[in-house]
């Protein structure tokens, strides 16, 4: 990632409080209908169904009125006034504070409905207002409790566990909707696009893994881009691996790929801390050549290593505890670099100094053909294409040289007969 381009990462919250479950209301039977008494009840939603529509159509037609009247008289474009009277989702995005009167009538709607009769309905307005003197009585005190009672009851219906697959199928499809209505108003009022996918974390909820994309056509380019985008694919791993308890050392098969994923990620996460401590998105560590590269270059130490080894994690036993370890103290903050001083800079210096001059240092390993002749280089490719245009003009010249006597040898016979006087 080049410094110039910034990107914001976020991650959810690592463990959640559950709430209460959500237990289904436990209410009467209720008697049972006729087909008559079903017909007249589906009728009669049928009915209120239409005329709500139109309410709701008359409603809104006012509202365009009214905007164009807010316009001449204000200076504004009606859609600005229309974007000011619809919030856009704002409203399911965050909700008011739960009050002492809310919660009232909470725990009176409750009361009265465990105590009604099976098909009996109570209106909450006549029931507040038969009883308001009760609300008036409670001391404040009894009004904090219920605030904090009415509050665990929102943090059950927002977080607490659904008891059966069709609640939670149900749900699910509840949340996907509002999320792809929020995605549809966002792209149309900021002008972003993107895409979701989710996928179930157990074996107790019959659900596919489900993606939405703002566009087709992003789909489509993914899928031309990025080598092996499969939705199907993609969405199948991930629910294994959320059904495994997105725990990586529980889904790898076996230690050796279990102690590699833990030198890959002690790796990465050096690399890292060395990239921000020296401002450098480039740098590497270097473990061979610490002394010189890493705490003489940058006046840097590093400190709190756990394992017994100092090496490339690449180069470490593949014992996993030893791994684990270091890890842990790399993700807590106990191994991390530090800045030396002045004076412990100078030291270090003067102590990397002598052992150069000593040959303590471990130099560098030399190339095996060191001080060896070698022919000019040619990439592979070219050489073997070079033999073959050779071969053909041998067998296109061969009778010219019998008559004119033998030719110059070609160069890489030359350097053939080099390399074997080399040996």
């Amino acid at each position: 990632m080049s410094a110039a381009v910034s990107t914001t990462v976020n991650y959810g919250p690592q463990a959640v409080v559950a709430a209460k479950p959500i237990l289904p209301t436990q209410r009467r039977p209720p008697a049972a209908s006729t087909g008559e008494q079903r017909a007249r009840g589906h009728a009669w939603s049928k009915e209120k169904a239409e005329n709500l529509e139109k309410d709701l159509s008359k409603w809104f037609d006012d509202a365009v009125e009214y905007s164009t009247a807010l316009s001449l008289r204000y200076g504004n474009k009606p859609d600005f006034y229309l974007r000011r009277m619809f919030t856009g989702g704002a409203s399911m995005l965050k909700g008011r504070e739960p009050s002492a009167y809310n919660a009232w009538a909470h725990n009176l709607a409750k009361e009265a409905k465990e105590n009604a009769d099976p098909g009996e309905s109570v209106n909450l307005m006549d029931l507040k207002r038969d009883r308001a003197d009760e609300y008036y009585e409670l001391t404040a005190a009894q009004k904090r409790d219920l605030v904090e009672g009415f509050k665990d009851v929102r943090d059950s219906r927002s977080m607490g566990l659904r008891v059966n697959p069709r609640g939670r199928a149900q749900d699910v499809n509840t949340v996907c909707t509002k999320i792809e209505d929020m995605f549809v108003g966002l792209k149309c009022r900021a002008g972003v696009e993107g895409f979701y996918c989710i996928f179930k974390n157990n074996s107790e909820i019959r659900l596919r893994p489900r993606w939405y994309f703002t566009s087709p056509q992003l789909n489509r380019y993914l899928t031309g881009t990025i080598k092996k985008w499969d939705v199907e694919k993609i969405g199948a791993m991930g629910e294994a691996f959320s059904i495994a308890g997105c725990d990586l050392m529980a889904f790898l098969r076996n230690g050796k790929a279990r102690a590699d994923w833990l030198k890959g990620e002690i790796r990465d996460k050096v690399n890292g801390m060395l990239a921000k401590i020296t401002g450098n998105t480039k740098a590497v560590m270097q473990y061979k050549s610490y002394d010189k590269e890493i705490v003489c270059h940058y006046g840097i130490e590093l400190v709190g290593w756990t394992h017994d080894v100092f090496a490339c994690p690449s180069s470490l036993p593949t014992t996993l505890e030893p791994l684990k370890i270091l890890l842990d103290a790399i993700d807590n903050g106990a191994c991390h670099f530090r800045r030396l001083d002045t004076k412990d800079l100078a030291e270090r210096r003067r102590v990397l100094e002598a052992k150069v001059a000593e040959g303590a240092v471990p130099a560098r390993k030399e190339r095996h053909d060191k001080g060896k002749r070698r022919g000019p280089y040619r990439p592979r490719k070219k050489a073997s294409r070079d033999e073959d245009e050779d071969r053909e003009e041998d067998e296109e010249h061969g009778e010219e040289e019998e008559e004119s006597g033998p030719r110059r040898k070609r160069r890489r016979v030359a350097v053939a007969e080099e390399s074997g006087d080399d040996e």
